[in-house]
């Protein structure tokens, strides 16, 4: 029997003990068992966990195999567990950067950097909004009771650059990527040119890009890192196995394009700020693969563009970085889970619930007025992804983002009694009439009014009325940004 295999990146805070396995991805089930590598000459391989050390939120490659055969999305089923806070800060409102590593001998295809600063400039205009995925995170908050910070859709694009620095030295024991980057490209023949950086030269490189551009860093801000076709990216993990009583320990490097598609992490650069850690998304190039059995490409360019999938990629870092910029908030902390480690973006990971569109440009999300194929993020309050069943099923009657919410406290009053009414997924600013129909009745009663603030959040303090009948009474709060619904309960005197 094979014992478990625990795994700690260079310089992670804690080991993670997981099962060997050699099962490659799949579109189903990608969040529990992602990529292997092989350590030896054995089937004993390092199963995908999102989360190793301070690399955190990992996508995980897909496996062309789980592709339908007419070239269809096929969705994951999203993971089983719930966010936990842990205690840590999240990113109330967050500014980005974009970094295109373009080295001499490298060429991003064009149009490719228009369509990623397009998508963070549109996420800009919709700010506020509750209408793509990004509103799901205002769920989410930092501190405790009263103290509560919530997450705000709030994004301003910082600016872009392209930085056409040379690639530092290949670092051959832990950059070992090369084979698999020559054949990155799309369509485009395998290139003779291949390079490969580790997560510690990606930090480097960031850190002279920022200094360069005079940009100012904070808990607030996130720097991703876009890097060209025929770039790899590894990191390195100490793995220990063993088999009939003998353990071994070795580092073994984790490498883009085989055992994942993106990640994001942070570090501290007392140069640049002595305060605030470098928060960043590390982003090989998504496009897919060819001649390589996985892929971080969905298949679908609703922009027509190889830009389509990073940014799906991009959006589920984000939305991580967003709420648990440090690895210290919103994750499943339950060791009990099967999605122990996972984030936001993770327990629903080639999730994109309803499709819309042709074949070949289908989309899930529409912000201010563009398209784009992007995953679900997890909704803890109704504990699944929107737009999806629990088993990746698509639900038509449910967007792809979450819509109002109502709760009361408490849910059961007589006539005259007081009740709060707490609400959320509003756009933010939006103005929210509450009313009150009592059981058997089909007249709506006013019980006031109510602004949202920043995070789309609104409460009112509230009674019931004097003539309310005995029963389940429908309790609806109304803003133009949508309607909640919900139950109150008048005992019988």
């Amino acid at each position: 029997m094979r014992r478990p295999i625990s795994l700690l990146a260079a310089g992670g805070l804690a080991a993670l003990c997981l099962a060997v396995t050699s099962q490659a991805p799949s579109a189903a089930g990608a969040h529990k068992v992602g990529a292997s590598i092989t350590l030896s000459s054995s089937s004993t391989s390092v199963p995908f966990h999102a989360r190793i050390g301070r690399i955190l939120g990992m996508v995980p490659p897909l496996n062309l195999g789980s592709k339908t055969s007419s070239g269809g999305i096929t969705n994951n089923a999203p993971a089983s567990g719930s966010l936990h806070y842990n205690g840590g800060p999240v990113m109330t409102t967050n500014k980005v950067y974009a970094i295109y590593w373009q080295p001499p001998g490298y060429r991003f295809p064009s149009g490719y950097q228009a369509g990623i600063n397009g998508y963070f400039q549109n996420l800009q205009a919709a700010n506020g909004k509750n209408t793509n995925v990004y509103d799901v995170a205002t769920q989410y908050y930092q501190g405790s009771g009263s103290n509560r910070q919530y997450v705000q859709y709030h994004t301003t694009f910082g600016g872009a650059t392209l930085d056409t620095n040379p690639l530092p030295p290949l670092d051959p024991v832990n950059c070992p990527d090369t084979p698999v980057a020559a054949t990155n490209g799309g369509t485009s023949a395998p290139s003779t040119t291949a390079g490969c950086v580790t997560d510690q030269q990606v930090q480097q490189e960031i850190s002279t890009v920022v200094k360069r551009e005079g940009w100012s860093v904070s808990n607030h801000t996130e720097f991703f890192m876009f890097t060209a076709p025929n770039i790899g990216t590894c990191f390195p993990a100490t793995v220990t196995g063993g088999t009939g009583g003998l353990q071994t320990t070795s580092t073994v490097p984790l490498c883009s394009f085989s055992y994942f598609c993106a990640y994001h992490s942070s570090y501290f650069d007392s140069t640049i700020n002595s305060s605030s850690q470098v928060i960043y998304a590390n982003m090989p190039y998504a496009a897919q693969t060819a001649g390589n059995p996985l892929t971080c490409d969905e298949g679908s360019y609703p922009n027509g563009n190889p830009s389509d999938p990073e940014i799906n990629v991009t959006s589920h870092e984000h939305n991580e970085s967003i709420t648990d910029p440090f690895g210290t908030s919103w994750w499943d902390s339950n060791p009990n889970d099967s999605a122990y480690g996972d984030e936001i973006g993770d327990m629903c990971a080639w999730d994109f619930g309803n499709l819309y569109g042709p074949a070949g440009a289908q989309y899930s999300q529409t912000i201010n007025g563009h398209h784009y194929l992007m995953q679900s993020e997890w909704d803890n309050s109704t504990g699944g992804c929107p737009g999806s069943t629990s088993t990746g099923s698509a639900v038509p009657s449910h967007p792809n983002y979450a819509t109002p919410q109502i709760s009361f406290t408490p849910a059961v009053g007589y006539p005259t009694a007081p009740f709060k009414i707490v609400g959320q997924f509003f756009a933010a600013g939006d103005r929210v009439k509450s009313t009150f129909t009592s059981a058997g009745s089909t007249l709506a009663e006013s019980l006031g009014w109510a602004t949202t603030n920043p995070s789309g959040r609104m409460s009112l303090m509230t009674r019931v009325p004097s003539n309310a009948k005995p029963g389940q009474a429908t309790v609806r709060s109304i803003g133009k940004s949508g309607t909640a619904t919900g139950r109150f309960t008048v005992p019988s005197p």
